[in-house]
């Protein structure tokens, strides 16, 4: 279920969005949401590309963790 968010926009800022939102066809709303699920998809996508790096230097720096993953890669 959504739920309610009150943004405040500056006036150039605004201005900005409903150009855009005008452009596209959509309500100032619209936008705003798209906008926002698209940064926040960006942001998990990010999230996980370093978390992934993270591991795999740990696993590349410990013997035992590359043991690990070896021994599992081989089933």
């Amino acid at each position: 279920m959504a739920s309610l968010l009150s943004v405040r926009l500056d006036e150039r800022l605004r201005t900005n969005l409903e150009q855009e939102a005008t452009a596209r066809g959509i309500p100032l709303s619209q936008l705003i949401y798209d906008l926002l699920e698209t940064g926040a998809k960006s942001a998990r996508r990010d999230r996980i590309r370093r978390d992934s790096a993270r591991v795999a230097s740990y696993v590349a720096a410990t013997p035992s963790a590359l043991a690990l993953v070896e021994e599992v890669g081989e089933t």
